[in-house]
């Protein structure tokens, strides 16, 4: 009974919390501008999609080795780096190239770049435009 109890106030606080996990989702595309084309690596590239929340803390990644562009991304549940999301969260979405394969603050050589404003989880149709060299 006390169990019973203890989960159905658990479920109570999760649910007033508006969190998910389950139905998380972004998708959009990943350009290149057309200045850094010949900058671009050609081989052994990893472009890295970054999802995060108002203070700066990645909640989800997706990776694309050897990147087409336009390259389109779509992170869901197994993207997350954290186990809920609020879906009210407003998340920034970045994006960075490089030929290390590994993602964190970039360094000197590494192409980055960032979508304009702030987006819900469930956000379709974001644009993100690598424009920069770190």
């Amino acid at each position: 009974m006390k169990r019973a109890l203890a989960l159905a106030l658990a479920a109570a606080a999760l649910s007033a919390c508006d969190l998910l996990s389950g139905n998380f989702r972004l998708t959009g595309t990943v350009e290149l501008s057309a200045g850094l084309r010949a900058r671009a690596p050609k081989q052994n590239a990893m472009l890295f999609v970054i999802a995060e929340n108002a203070g700066g803390v990645p909640v989800a990644m997706q990776r694309i080795v050897n990147p087409d562009f336009p390259a389109p991304f779509e992170m869901g549940p197994a993207e997350l780096l954290v186990p809920a999301v609020s879906s009210r969260a407003p998340l920034t979405v970045r994006a960075m190239m490089n030929t290390r394969g590994d993602v964190g603050a970039p360094h000197p050589g590494d192409i980055v770049g960032a979508a304009p404003g702030t987006f819900s989880p469930g956000a379709e149709g974001i644009s993100v435009i690598l424009d920069h060299v770190r």
